[in-house]
Order: C-alpha cells, then sequence, then structure tokens
C-alpha cells in the first residue's frame, strides 16, 4: 500500500487571518464559475480583501483547500490560481453556501484537522494532541505543545486557532474551542441521527485516501491513520455510537465479531457527498 504524502497547510499559512464564511462563500462562487487568476485578481472577482503584496485572498483559499471544499487544478507553483469545487464543495455551495449549519463546519473542522492535507497547526493539536491535551487546558500549555510539537521557539504561535471557533463571523455555530479565563475547553463532535450521512461520508473519504487498495480496515488503523475518532473528540463509546448511526444509513458495514471491529464500505464517498443535508431538519 503506498504511503499517503504528508501536504498539509505550513504552520502560519493563515498569516493570522480567521476564515470568515463570507469570503470562502465568495470563494466557492469563484471556484463554481470556473474562474482562474492570481492573487489579485480574484481578490478583485470576489470582494476578498487583499494589499499590494499580501491579504486575505491566499489565506481564504488555503482555508477552503484545507477544509476540502476547493482543489487546485494545474502546476501546483503557478502564480495563476484556478480552484475547483471537490464533491464536498459543491455540496456546501449547492445547499449551505455561507456554511451557517452545524454540520457544514464541523465537517470542515475534520477536514481541516485531516492528517494528509489538512493545516499543521491543527492536525498537531487535534490529532496528536489529544492525548497531551486532553479536553481543557490552559492558552500556556496549548502554546508550549505547539512548540514542542514543532520544534519551534516564539510566542504567537496559537495563531487564529481559537478565535475562529469564537467569532460569529467564522465557526462559532460548531465551537469546537472556547477560551474563558485563559482556559480552553475542546468539545467534542455531537452524535445527531440528521448528521448521520454526513460522518459517513466523511469516513468513506477517510477509508478512501488512508486505504485505497482495499474495501475495508479496522477502526484502530483507521484511527491511527487519519484520525477519525481523534479530530472529532470521540471517546470509545462514542466512536461505536457513530458506527452504529453510520450503519443504520446503510453506508459501512461493521463486524464487531472481530476486535478490534472491521469496517467495510458499503458506499462511496462521492455519490455521499451530495445528500449530507438529506436528514437536516
Amino acid at each position: 500500500m503506498a504511503i499517503a504524502v504528508n501536504r498539509r497547510l505550513p504552520r502560519n499559512f493563515h498569516k493570522t487571518f480567521i476564515p470568515e464564511r463570507q469570503y470562502i462563500h465568495a470563494l466557492l462562487r469563484y471556484a463554481a464559475a470556473g474562474k482562474s487568476g492570481d492573487y489579485k485578481q480574484i481578490s478583485t472577482d470576489t470582494g476578498i480583501p487583499t494589499g499590494e503584496s499580501s491579504g486575505k485572498a491566499p489565506a481564504i483559499l488555503d482555508f477552503c483547500r484545507g477544509m476540502g471544499l476547493v482543489k487546485l487544478t494545474g502546476l501546483e507553483r503557478s502564480a495563476i490560481k484556478r480552484p475547483e469545487l471537490t464533491p464536498f464543495g459543491r455540496a456546501v455551495f449547492l445547499e449551505d453556501t455561507y456554511l451557517k449549519e452545524s454540520i457544514t463546519q464541523w465537517i470542515a473542522h475534520f477536514n481541516l484537522c485531516g492528517p494528509i492535507t489538512g493545516a499543521e497547526i491543527w492536525y498537531q493539536v487535534f490529532v496528536n494532541g489529544m492525548v497531551n491535551l486532553g479536553t481543557s487546558f490552559t492558552r500556556q500549555k496549548l502554546e508550549e505543545y505547539i512548540s514542542l510539537a514543532l520544534k519551534i521557539q516564539g510566542s504567537k504561535l496559537i495563531g487564529p486557532l481559537i478565535r475562529m471557533y469564537e467569532d460569529d463571523a467564522a465557526f462559532r455555530t460548531c465551537g469546537v474551542l472556547t477560551e474563558i479565563a485563559n482556559v480552553v475547553e475542546r468539545k467534542a463532535a455531537p452524535i445527531e441521527d440528521e448528521y448521520g450521512i454526513a460522518y459517513g461520508a466523511w469516513l468513506m473519504q477517510l477509508m478512501t485516501d488512508h486505504f485505497p487498495k482495499t474495501a475495508q480496515v479496522t477502526v484502530t488503523e483507521l484511527d491511527v491513520k487519519a484520525g477519525w475518532r481523534s479530530i472529532p473528540g470521540w471517546n470509545v463509546a462514542q466512536g461505536q455510537r457513530v458506527l452504529e448511526l453510520v450503519e443504520r444509513k446503510g453506508i459501512i458495514v461493521v463486524d464487531r465479531l472481530m476486535e478490534p471491529w472491521i469496517l467495510r464500505k458499503a458506499s462511496d464517498a462521492s455519490s455521499l457527498w451530495g445528500k449530507v443535508y438529506d436528514d437536516l431538519i
């Protein structure tokens, strides 16, 4: 089996900007229209602010990539950027274009934490940091952990990591992180029936991306490679509830006779993304 290549966004890709949903919407419209251009042209066409040499346009484009909403076509290092909607991005553009729904924000957050194409800080905190940080920690402990994980000395390493989940303009609806009196609390993803298809699509995508040549994988392997329990913050019992929920949707088959449990694909991620909003009330 081929080893997945780490293409995570670098530590400071965001330039301290938070992912404002109005600008994500503008970028999705740009991609849906099949447009391409350099950052200045993208800024002009979308209204995403940018300066002579820097601005929000590069950060928003990278946030959209890390969230699994768009992918870039053409030469990777070209100044001309042509974003293309992913199946998830197309579903969001058609059904929740301003990312107002909690489940949209949760799935985008999951993707941003991903080991392959997420963002480095988010990966370190939500995947590797689950054991080291737990669900409640001080800002200082978070800063020290990031410094140690990335082998970088300095302050302000956290960037917009906490702010994006506290700002109404960004991802406060899912509110993964909240800070009160210098203590940061991490919230686990909610387990609701109407989220079952979305969670199933995400699980199928993880199996496809990390285990492309096999139709089955153990729950342990999938967490070690892809963080399917670590990223949402589910404990073992919660993870089992999610699997039962997704199985009821006909998306996976769970073999509970083996230990650890084995997951078998019963659906295809590309066809599921278009259905993630079907069960929303």
